[in-house]
């Protein structure tokens, strides 16, 4: 921690070494089952949508722009001080985003455009950028297109270690009518319960993503988003549209506040925060989730 005491805390704020972005994102009409995972960089608001759009199965660092802004403070060290989150459904009657359960993540690089009808195909990627942050991350599957099967593959990566070859245990996709889903599962056809691949036994991160083969056709496209997960967080209480018109009226804010409720995770000079989020009472379709992040730094 760049901090020693709760006390500097508020010295850093009167001292200006605080910051504070707001965001708001919509999710699309594309119906998610529950528990099932999406990504919310993928969709519009603010900041504006991220779409993991390069040359196909090349690595890609993600644009700056499309995540949450923070500052770059070095040589000071900056720290997650407070994450608000406000949800707000989809009609006056819905009650499908209720009680989310979020993954604040640094987007670290991803590899765009993997074909999961290539069945018995190795698709190499080729490494044309490399992890910018962080010896190694979690490896998430968003859909880029609409899927039409539980398609199966492996991919094989370099570890958190610098080891080769590494083969990720079988994951299934998942069925979706468009873009912005996390497709992988290890449960078959079911829902995803845990958004990110599962890797060789006894690896815990991951470097780069070497191939993708798949041997059961998934019917779409899908990116391998390597992340570093920061913060898991939730909204507990969810608000409803008016029945008159499309204000939204926000229920209970979910807050989340470093040295009370979790230990304050380091954001790294140069992040793109994003979140990942599953729904517990249905599809999370054209829901809206606002929020405020505040970060400090001494």
């Amino acid at each position: 921690m760049g901090s020693t005491s709760i006390k500097q805390w508020p010295e850093a704020e009167d001292a200006g070494q605080s910051w504070i972005t707001g965001f708001r994102k919509a999710a699309s009409s594309v119906a998610t089952t529950t528990h099932a995972w999406t990504d919310y960089s993928y969709y519009s608001g603010s900041p504006p949508a991220n779409f993991y759009a390069s040359t196909p199965l090349e690595s890609a660092f993600v644009d700056a722009a499309r995540g949450f802004y923070v500052p770059t403070v070095a040589p000071a060290t900056q720290h997650l001080r407070n994450l608000k989150l406000m949800s707000a459904a989809s009609s006056a009657t819905s009650t499908t985003n209720a009680r989310q359960q979020l993954v604040l993540a640094d987007l670290l690089m991803y590899y765009p455009f993997i074909d999961t009808d290539a069945v018995g195909e190795q698709q190499d990627m080729v490494q044309t950028v490399s992890l910018p942050r962080y010896g190694g991350g979690q490896v998430v599957a968003v859909a880029q297109s609409a899927a039409s099967a539980n398609g199966q593959f492996t991919f094989t990566y370099t570890n958190d270690q610098g080891v080769a070859g590494r083969v990720s245990q079988n994951h299934f996709t998942l069925i979706t009518t468009g873009g912005g889903q996390v497709v992988a599962t290890s449960v078959g056809s079911a829902a995803s319960f845990h958004p990110f691949c599962h890797l060789q036994a006894g690896d815990s991160g991951v470097q780069s993503i070497e191939s993708v083969t798949f041997s059961v056709a998934g019917g779409g496209l899908m990116a391998l988003v390597i992340v570093a997960p920061l913060l898991t967080a939730y909204t507990t209480q969810e608000s409803r549209r008016t029945t008159s018109g499309n204000l939204e009226s926000y229920g209970a804010c979910g807050e989340f506040a470093s040295m009370i409720h979790v230990r304050p995770p380091r954001i790294i000079d140069g992040a793109v925060l994003g979140l990942f989020a599953a729904g517990y009472a249905g599809s999370l379709a054209s829901s809206v989730l606002s929020g405020i992040l505040e970060t400090t730094w001494n």
